[in-house]
């Protein structure tokens, strides 16, 4: 039982604060400012952003950007 209210004291109190200061104070709305971030952060990315080598490009220069795979296999068996 004293676990529970010692958890429990901290979030009530915080609603309440939290309450009151939404009630009596002028707090931004958080939703916007998140839209408003990832707005600028798609404007940023598509500005900066990379641009695709022409498939015509890449075949005359004689060199592949393709990375290599290798297959290993380990075999644990002690014989």
């Amino acid at each position: 039982m004293g676990c529970l209210l010692r958890r429990l004291i901290p979030f009530l109190m915080g609603t309440a604060v939290g309450a009151y200061v939404a009630q009596n104070y002028k707090v931004p709305n958080l939703r916007s400012l998140a839209d408003r971030g990832l707005q600028d952060a798609r404007r940023y990315e598509e500005a900066y952003r990379r641009k695709q080598p022409s498939a015509a490009a890449d075949a005359g220069a004689g060199t592949s950007s393709r990375k290599k795979t290798v297959l290993l296999d380990i075999d644990d068996d002690e014989e």
